[in-house]
C-alpha cells in the first residue's frame, strides 16, 4: 500500500514506516500557471520596470524632433527600341526587373543628389551642410566656448578662432550635403509595378515635399537630357557612317572596273575566248592521238613482218612498190611450183625459181625497212604535235584557273558592294527617322503624382511607439523577472525545502490577509476568533501530522527558525492551540529572549528565573491564556534580568522537562533562531521532535541548509518543516498538503 501511494503522489516511508511526503522526481514542466504564479510573486519589479520605462520613453517621445516624409511617385515607360535599329522592334516588350532596379539605384544615385542639392542649393541649408553653424548657434554655449578659446589664443599669439571657424573646401561641403541628403532619401516600389516611389524625410513638411518634386523633376530632366544626347550622337554616328560607306561603294565600283580590265574577265559566258579556245584544242589534241596511234600501229606491224612474226598478207601496210613485189613473189612461186612437179626439184628452171624468189624477198624486206623508216619519223611528227598541244592545254588551263580566281574576287567584291549598299540604305533610312526628332526626345519617364505636404509627422508615431513600448517592457520586465527568479534562492516550496534539507514540509501556512498594506501577524484574538478559516486549519493540518509522528505520551515538541522573525512563535502558539482544541492539556514554553508571543512583554508574568531563585515555584509561573483555555504559558527569560536572557544547563533543562511532562499531555517549546543562539540545540537531547520553520518568500536555501546541519550536528530529532506565510498564487507548483494550497475554495467553503 505505500509503495502505491508513494508511486501516486510520492510519499516514502520514514525508518519508522511512516510515509513522508517527499516531491515527486519528474521533471517540472513551466507552464501557464507557473508563469502567472511568477508574475504575481514580481509584480512590484514588472510594475515599476514597466512605469519607468513608459515614463523614460514618453521623454524620449516628447523631445524627439518631428519628421515628416513626403512621396512622389515616377512611372517608368515601356522599353524603347535601340537608336540604331529598327522603330517597330521591341516595342511590346516591357522592363525586367534589373533594369528596374537600375533605375532606383540611379535615383539614389550621388550623381543625381548632387544635381538635387545644386537645384535646391542645399549646401547652404545648415541640415544638409553640417560645416555650417546650426540656426542661433552662434549664440550659444558652444559657441560663446569658441569665442572664449579664440581670444585666449590670441592672448598667447596663436590663432585658435581660425582653427575653430575654417571652413573646408566648397567641394567637401557639397560632398557632405550629397551624403546628408541621401541619408533622407529612399526609393522603392510595390511589387513588378513599373512606379517607382521616392520619399524624401525632413523635419520641415513643406520641405519635404519640395524635396521630393524636385528629385522626380530632375531625374526625368535628367533622362531626358540623357536621351537627347543619346539621340544627337546616334544622328552623329550615322551621318559619319553614310558618308564612309558611300565612299567605300564608290572605291568598290573602282576597283571591281579596274580588276575586271586586268583580268580580261567577261561580263558573259559567250565573250569568254578562253574557254573557246581549249574546247579547239582539245579537238586537235585528240586527232593528234588518234593519228600517232595510227601510225605507231603501222610500224610495229612492219617491224611484225621483217622479223617474220606477222603475215604479209594481212599487213595494212600501203606501199605500191611492196604490193608489186608481193605480186612477182606470188608468181615466181607458183612457176616454181609448177617446175618442180614437172621437171623435179633439182631441175635448172627450178633453181633459177629459187634465185628469183631469193631476189624477190630481198626487195621485199628493203621495201618494209623504208618503210618503217617512214613510219617512225611520222611517229616522231604526231608525238611532238601531241605534245606540243598537251602544252597550250596546260597553259590555257592554267589561264582559266587564273582566271576563275579573279572572278572569285570579283564576286567578293561585288558582295561588299553589295553590302555597303544595303547598309547605305539603311544608315540613310534610320537617319531619315531620328534627325527631324533629335531636338524633341521624350523621357522613358515621367512625374504622375506629386509629393503633397505631410500634415502628420512619419516619425515619431507617438501611439505606435508608446503601445509597443509597452508590450516591450512588459515582455522585458518579464524576462528580466525570470531572470531573477533563476538567480532567487528563497524558498517558495515543499519541494525545495526537501531538496535543500532533505526534511519533508508537513504543512503550508497561509499568509493572513493584510490590513492597510501592513502584514498581519497572528494573535491570541484570531486563534480565539477564527475557528474555521483557513489559517487554523493549516495548523490543524500540522497538529495532525505531528501527532502521527510522534505517537510517544506526552511528547515535546521544539519550534525554531533559521532566523529571526520567520514567524516560529506564532506557529508554536497554533499548534499549541490545535492540541487544546483537540482535548489536549498544553503547555508552550517561550524560550525566545526575544520572543513575538503575546505575553513576551508582560513584566508581571514571572519567569523560570524566579523557580530557580527560589521565590516561586514552577506552578506559580504557569500562566492560563483566558481564550483559551486549557492552555498554559511559561516563559523562561525575564526581562528584569541584566542582559534579558537566563542561562540553563542542561540538569536545569532535565529537571524542567519532567516537571511539564507530569503536569501536562504535551510540551510545545518556541526556541530561539538556530543560527543566532544555540537554545535549540542544547534543547534537542530532551524533546521527542524539532520542526524548522521557514517564511515564504523569505527564508533563503542557504539558511535553511546551514540551519538543518547545524541540527543535524548535535542529533536533533528533526521531524520536518513548516512554510509560513504562503501565497498559493506566487508557488511554483501544487503541493497536496492540506487547505493552503486551495485558498478559493476554502474561501467559498468556510466563507473566510
Amino acid at each position: 500500500m505505500l509503495e502505491a501511494r508513494r508511486g501516486i503522489d510520492g510519499a516514502k516511508p520514514d525508518a519508522a514506516g511512516e510515509e513522508i511526503f517527499a516531491p515527486s522526481q519528474a521533471t517540472h514542466v513551466i507552464g501557464l500557471r507557473d508563469t502567472i504564479a511568477l508574475i504575481r510573486r514580481r509584480r512590484f519589479f514588472i510594475a515599476s520596470f514597466v512605469s519607468v520605462s513608459l515614463a523614460l520613453l514618453a521623454i524620449a517621445l516628447m523631445l524627439a524632433p518631428n519628421s515628416y516624409t513626403a512621396t512622389a511617385a515616377i512611372v517608368l515607360e515601356r522599353k524603347e527600341a535601340p537608336l540604331l535599329e529598327a522603330v517597330t522592334e521591341l516595342q511590346s516588350e516591357e522592363r525586367d526587373r534589373s533594369a528596374i532596379e537600375t533605375e532606383m539605384d540611379i535615383i539614389g544615385s550621388r550623381v543625381l543628389a548632387g544635381r538635387v542639392v545644386d537645384a535646391m542649393n542645399l549646401i547652404d541649408h545648415p541640415w544638409f551642410n553640417t560645416y555650417l553653424p546650426e540656426e542661433g548657434e552662434e549664440t550659444s554655449i558652444a559657441a560663446r566656448i569658441k569665442d572664449w578659446i579664440g581670444s585666449l589664443g590670441a592672448s598667447v599669439g596663436l590663432d585658435l578662432a581660425g582653427s575653430v571657424r575654417r571652413m573646408p573646401a566648397v567641394s567637401v561641403q557639397r560632398d557632405q550635403a550629397i551624403t546628408s541628403f541621401l541619408s533622407k532619401l529612399s526609393v522603392s516600389r510595390s511589387g513588378d509595378s513599373l512606379a517607382v516611389s521616392v520619399h524624401v524625410t525632413t523635419p520641415d513638411p513643406e520641405l519635404s515635399a519640395t524635396l521630393a518634386n524636385t528629385v522626380a523633376n530632375v531625374y526625368v530632366a535628367w533622362l531626358q537630357d540623357v536621351k537627347k544626347q543619346a539621340m544627337t550622337d546616334a544622328v552623329t554616328f550615322l551621318r559619319e557612317q553614310a558618308d564612309e560607306i558611300a565612299e567605300r561603294i564608290a572605291d568598290n565600283e573602282r576597283k571591281i572596273a579596274e580588276f575586271s580590265r586586268t583580268n580580261d574577265l567577261a561580263s558573259e559566258a559567250r565573250d569568254d575566248v578562253l574557254r573557246q579556245r581549249i574546247d579547239g584544242t582539245n579537238t586537235q589534241l585528240t586527232a593528234a592521238r588518234v593519228e600517232l596511234a595510227g601510225i605507231q600501229a603501222r610500224r610495229q606491224q612492219a617491224i611484225g613482218m621483217l622479223h617474220g612474226a606477222t603475215d604479209m598478207d594481212g599487213a595494212a601496210l600501203t606501199s605500191p612498190l611492196l604490193a608489186s613485189l608481193k605480186g612477182d613473189q606470188a608468181r615466181v612461186m607458183r612457176e616454181r611450183a609448177q617446175y618442180a612437179s614437172n621437171l623435179g626439184p633439182n631441175h635448172p628452171q627450178v633453181l633459177q625459181a629459187d634465185a628469183q624468189l631469193a631476189s624477190v624477198a630481198e626487195m621485199i624486206k628493203g621495201e618494209i625497212n623504208h618503210i618503217i623508216e617512214d613510219l617512225a619519223g611520222e611517229e616522231r611528227i604526231a608525238a611532238e604535235r601531241v605534245r606540243q598541244l598537251e602544252n597550250d592545254i596546260a597553259d590555257l588551263q592554267t589561264r582559266l584557273r587564273e582566271k576563275a580566281l579573279a572572278e572569285i574576287r570579283k564576286r567578293e567584291l561585288e558582295r561588299d558592294l553589295l553590302a555597303d549598299q544595303k547598309l547605305h540604305d539603311v544608315v540613310v533610312a534610320r537617319l531619315g527617322g531620328l534627325d527631324p526628332y533629335a531636338e524633341i526626345a521624350q523621357p522613358s519617364a515621367r512625374v504622375v503624382s506629386v509629393a503633397a505636404v505631410p500634415t502628420r509627422p512619419a516619425f515619431p508615431q507617438k501611439s505606435r511607439i508608446f503601445a509597443g513600448g509597452l508590450v516591450g517592457s512588459a515582455l522585458l520586465a518579464i524576462l528580466f523577472a525570470v531572470a531573477i527568479e533563476t538567480l532567487d534562492t528563497k524558498i517558495r516550496s515543499g519541494e525545495r525545502i526537501f531538496n535543500v534539507a532533505q526534511l519533508p514540509n508537513l504543512a503550508n501556512i497561509p499568509r493572513l490577509p493584510r490590513r492597510l498594506g501592513r502584514r498581519v501577524r497572528a494573535s491570541l484574538g484570531h486563534l480565539a476568533e477564527l475557528k474555521r478559516s483557513s489559517y487554523t486549519e493549516a495548523l490543524r493540518s500540522l497538529y495532525l501530522a505531528c501527532r502521527i509522528r510522534l505517537p510517544m505520551a506526552k511528547p515535546a515538541v521544539v519550534f525554531t527558525a533559521p532566523l529571526s522573525r520567520e514567524g516560529a512563535a506564532e506557529i508554536a502558539l497554533g499548534f499549541a492551540c490545535m492540541a487544546v482544541q483537540d482535548g489536549v492539556k498544553a503547555v508552550l514554553v517561550d524560550f525566545d529572549p526575544r520572543s513575538a508571543l503575546p505575553l513576551a512583554e508582560r513584566d508581571d508574568i514571572p519567569g523560570l528565573g524566579a523557580v530557580l531563585s527560589g521565590e516561586r515555584s514552577l506552578a506559580d509561573c504557569l500562566y492560563s491564556l483566558p481564550n483559551i483555555p486549557g492552555l498554559d504559558v511559561l516563559k523562561i527569560h525575564d526581562r528584569a534580568a541584566p542582559d534579558g536572557m537566563t542561562s540553563l544547563h542542561s540538569k536545569v533543562l532535565r529537571w524542567l522537562m519532567e516537571e511539564l511532562r507530569a503536569s501536562h499531555e504535551i510540551v510545545v517549546i518556541c526556541c530561539a533562531p538556530v543560527l543566532i543562539l544555540e537554545d535549540a540545540n542544547s534543547l534537542a537531547p530532551h524533546v521527542d521532535g524539532v520542526l524548522l520553520v521557514t517564511e515564504f518568500a523569505r527564508t533563503r536555501e542557504q539558511e535553511l541548509a546551514s540551519a538543518t546541519a547545524r541540527l543535524r550536528i548535535n542529533h536533533a530529532p528533526l521531524i520536518g518543516t513548516v512554510l509560513t506565510g504562503v501565497e498559493p498564487q506566487g508557488q511554483p507548483g501544487r503541493h497536496p498538503l492540506n487547505v493552503a494550497n486551495y485558498p478559493r475554495q476554502a474561501r467559498a467553503y468556510l466563507r473566510y
